[in-house]
């Protein structure tokens, strides 16, 4: 055998070598990525943003955003909200922005202004193609102009052109919203964040587009960026995110006059501190007590009527180009005087441990969930589905709830952490589709903050599978996508719960759990005394639970006079007559009508398959928000000044920035460093091999200072 000859220098140089490649490999990732020029890509805003563009392709420059002024004037069950958005376009050169922001998810957006010095511009409605169209022009012919665009009915986008250097812009987008009012409490939320959305899929084409940046490999949108299969609009839905390094405030202002109909037992803002001051007529004066906020969480407001003033119906009307509008809300008896509770049933608990869930949003969804354990009974059966970029199960079908197995599910879930991608498809489907003997009602509880950007496929999913499961999401975080959990939860026959905080666990949970434990008010259905035709929304009816009213948007030629409801509750009957004769008379009845009838419209539209079928459908939501002036899917709004203001002065553009939702970690949502690009290499392993490398050097020293080997 031949004798090997090492050369001890060249064995040190070689460890040491590859220990420092390995530990150099993230570093030379965030050096080669990280912009310093403090540009941005279109698709990183998450929040009300002014983008504007800079003379890199695809790249902008944050304008900074002066402020944001929120006022609402509520009255009964609706609310009229004016936004009212401030930018400054602080460059040299004429400038046009793009923005994007949420709004509540069933707004009626009616009005937009562009307000430019001493100019006002009024949007008016077109159908999208179209003013898109007239927008270009004006942009090209040096008039200001602005556009609406609904991105999702809880996203929408604003473009603004040919704005002056030095001037400030103020748009001001108006909507009208429906109040909830559940457990004896009214609230109504005011959104200010939104959520990153995860897109599953791979890209379907690389075309370059102007404002184009591109999705990190765990689909999570850091600037816009090409289709996916599933999603085929991720490049208009991928708002691009700041980094912590900005600092950015995004200040909101709030003011509200409230006007309950009522004495008040509780009046509150679980999320924000709030002054309050009521005046002689019984309206409510509510403001920020900081006077503006950190755009990074959503407003609520909720109040509650003293106990002997709390509304059993309420009716509200509106003539409206010949046709009445009606929204009438009618609380059923207390259902737990009933005495009736469900014998046993089967619980699946979904929990998304998705990267955007980290932080605080986890640790809410990990408390309620056991707390929900805690509640379990012998009686029932259980399992948990985890998912992020996978999924799993803690056993491999639903189990008699056991201590020993309760305990072993706490366990469980007390090991979960929030890492990856939201793959939420796989994990619906095993949800709704695992089967075994268990006969009894099965309810799948859904823990998510709704981050993505697939939500048709999973209604349609909901749509294929429900079967005689319902299905209940828990909205966590402080900016869920409040769409996805309100519609989900409404195709699943189920309710929508919102968590914003570990404090609110056990006050939320416990409403929900005691819910679940009674039987629903089924087989809901209106009859009328004679021939009057009423359109009626929802249709069909949903299923009430406990503490839940029926409200119903109606429209007739002329209402009747008066209406029956008739529905099961367990194996009890029930109905109760309504008397319409009376109500009060309320401007926007019908733009809540018609937003309704455009989102039963859209849901109709997704059922059906065939391209002329949609289109019919899709006519009809284009003449619906035509004739009432709303911006949808189909229609859009748009402003433009009749005097061109720039003549050949170049269009430039620069960007802003705003925070991710408050406790998020952008590292774990986007897998990175935040602020410095995520490549495909696998910085901590390469850490780790670094290390190892260094170790064995340390070891092999004594050997290598050996005379000879």
């Amino acid at each position: 055998m031949n004798k090997i000859i090492i050369d001890k220098r060249y064995v040190m140089h070689w460890l040491l070598g590859l220990a420092l490649l390995a530990g150099k490999g993230p570093m030379l990732q965030a050096s080669e990525m990280l912009r310093n020029d403090g540009s941005m890509r279109a698709s990183e805003v998450t929040h009300g943003s002014l983008l504007l563009k800079t003379d890199t392709p695809g790249q902008y420059s944050p304008s900074p955003l002066l402020n944001t002024d929120v006022s609402m004037q509520v009255s009964g069950m609706v609310a009229r909200v004016k936004v009212s958005q401030q930018f400054r376009n602080e460059g040299t050169e004429w400038a046009e922005g793009v923005y994007v922001f949420p709004l509540p998810e069933q707004a009626a957006v009616d009005r937009m202004r562009l307000r430019i010095g001493e100019r006002v511009i009024e949007g008016q409605i077109k159908e999208r193609k179209q003013a898109k169209k007239i927008y270009q022009q004006a942009r090209r012919a040096g008039k200001r102009a602005s556009l609406l665009e609904q991105e999702r009915p809880n996203m929408f986008t604003t473009s603004v052109a040919n704005i002056a250097p030095g001037e400030q812009v103020h748009v001001e987008i108006e909507y009208l919203q429906t109040l909830t009012y559940t457990d004896n409490h009214f609230s109504l939320r005011f959104p200010m964040a939104i959520t990153p959305r995860y897109i599953p899929g791979a890209a379907v084409s690389l075309a370059p587009v102007s404002d184009a940046v591109s999705f990190s490999g765990s689909g999570w949108a850091q600037g816009r960026h090409t289709n996916t299969p599933q999603v085929a609009d991720a490049a208009r839905i991928t708002p691009p995110v700041a980094t912590p390094q900005d600092e950015l405030a995004s200040p909101v202002a709030i003011s509200i006059d409230l006007a309950p109909g009522f004495q008040l037992a509780e009046l509150s803002s679980p999320y924000h501190t709030i002054l309050s001051k009521e005046d002689s007529t019984g309206v409510f004066h509510i403001k920020l007590a900081a006077g503006e906020v950190t755009a990074d969480r959503d407003f609520e407001l909720v109040w509650k009527p003293v106990a002997n003033e709390a509304p059993v119906a309420a009716m509200f009307k509106q003539r409206y180009q010949d046709e009445d509008y009606a929204l009438l809300m009618v609380m059923p008896p207390d259902l737990a005087n009933m005495k009736q509770q469900i014998a046993a049933r089967e619980f699946i608990f979904v929990i998304d441990v998705s990267g955007s869930m980290s932080g605080d949003s986890i640790a809410q969804a990990k408390a309620a969930l056991k707390l929900a354990l805690e509640r379990l009974s012998t009686r029932d059966r259980f399992n948990i589905i985890w998912f992020n970029h996978g999924y799993g199960s803690l056993f491999p079908d639903a189990r008699v709830a056991t201590s020993l197995r309760v305990a072993h599910a706490e366990r469980f879930v007390e090991q979960l952490h929030a890492n990856g991608g939201t793959e939420m498809l796989p994990a619906l489907k095993r949800a709704l589709t695992i089967r075994n003997d268990f006969n009894s009602l099965r309810q799948v509880i859904f823990l998510t903050d709704g981050a993505v950007g697939n939500e048709d496929q999973l209604f349609q999913t909901i749509n294929i599978h429900l079967g005689n499961n319902r299905l209940f999401t828990i909205g966590i975080g402080s900016a869920p996508n409040s769409y996805f959990m309100r519609k989900a939860a409404e195709r699943g026959r189920g309710t929508f719960t919102y968590i914003g905080n570990t404090h609110e666990v056990l006050a939320k949970m416990e409403p929900l759990l005691f819910k679940l434990s009674q039987p629903a008010l089924t087989d809901l259905k209106l009859v009328l005394s004679d021939a009057t035709v009423v359109e009626t929304l929802p249709d069909p009816l949903p299923d009430l639970y406990l503490g839940e009213p029926v409200i119903l948007a109606m429209k007739a030629d002329q209402l009747p006079v008066d209406l029956q409801l008739k529905g099961r509750f367990g194996a009890m009957p029930w109905q109760t007559q309504v008397n319409l004769s009376g109500g009060q008379q309320r401007q926007g009845i019908a733009a809540v009508w018609a937003r309704r009838k455009i989102a039963s419209l859209m849901d109709q539209r997704l059922a059906i398959h065939g391209q002329d079928k949609q289109k019919v459908l899709g006519d009809k939501v284009l003449q619906l928000a035509l004739k009432h002036h709303l911006v949808s899917k189909f229609t859009s709004l748009v402003a433009v000044d009749i005097t061109p203001v720039r003549h050949n002065e170049p269009l430039v553009s620069h960007a802003m920035k705003t925070q991710l939702p408050k406790g998020m970690n952008a590292n774990k949502v986007f897998g990175r460093v935040f602020g410095m690009a995520k490549t495909a290499t696998p910085a901590m392993l390469q850490l780790l091999v670094g290390l190892v490398l260094l170790l064995l050097g340390m070891v092999a020293w004594p050997w290598l200072n050996r005379t000879d080997i």
